[in-house]
This record gives C-alpha cells, sequence and structure tokens, in this order.
C-alpha cells in the first residue's frame, strides 16, 4: 500500500528530527507507548454514531504511534523494522484465520494454532 509507505517514511524523516534535536521524551520509548495507550482512551471516546472524522483521526494518531515505535524500536536494535513486523503480522493471522470455518469448530482450531505458534516463537527466540 503506497500510503502506508509513505507514512513510514515520513516516520523515519521524524525519527531523525528528533535524533537531531536531541530532546529525550521523543526517543523514550515508554513514552512513546504510554502515547499510544493515551490515543486508545481518545479512540474509545470518540466512537460514536456520525463521528468518523474525529474517530478517523485518533485512529491515524494510534497508527502514527505504533509506526513510531517500531521506528525507535528497530534504530536501538530490537527489532528488524516496519516490514518484518508486518510480514510476521500476516504469517500469524494467515495462519489463525484460513482454516477457520465460520462454526463451533473454530475456537478449538484458534487454540491450537495459537498453542503451536507459542512453542515456534519460543524455539525462535
Amino acid at each position: 500500500m503506497k500510503e502506508l509507505e509513505e507514512l513510514i517514511k515520513l516516520v523515519a524523516q521524524k525519527h531523525k528530527i528528533d535524533q537531531k534535536r536531541g530532546e529525550a521524551k521523543y526517543m523514550d520509548t515508554d513514552w512513546i507507548t504510554q502515547s499510544i495507550v493515551d490515543e486508545v482512551e481518545e479512540v474509545k471516546e470518540e466512537i460514536k454514531p456520525n463521528n468518523k472524522a474525529h474517530l478517523e483521526d485518533e485512529l491515524s494518531d494510534i497508527l502514527w504511534g505504533w509506526l513510531t515505535l517500531i521506528e525507535k524500536l528497530k534504530d536501538s536494535g530490537y527489532v528488524d523494522g516496519h516490514e518484518a513486523i508486518i510480514q510476521r503480522a500476516l504469517k500469524k493471522y494467515q495462519e489463525r484465520i484460513l482454516p477457520l470455518y465460520g462454526d463451533a469448530r473454530d475456537h478449538d482450531i484458534w487454540r491450537e494454532i495459537k498453542e503451536r505458534q507459542k512453542r515456534v516463537l519460543k524455539e525462535e527466540s
């Protein structure tokens, strides 16, 4: 998605600006994480009829915060970056969603897949 790529580029540009300015709070992953939590609370307040613009604006703040957090974590070497996380999410949820039938069997299928994924993650760590 072209727009997501553009947004990631903006996040990277903002990260370079933050590094140059040297303001500690903008480099602090705890501060960024708390900002995301705060934005989630704002989203909850905006979920109501006839409020699309405000709700979408608050959801975009969560997306921005999430992308920013990944950029900071990538720079610190904790994660490989946006693409790696998106690929991991795609694999994870393809494995969980594609086998579902839309009936009572789904809960057992989901649980079994999730347990297998946890074992694989443990082995990967």
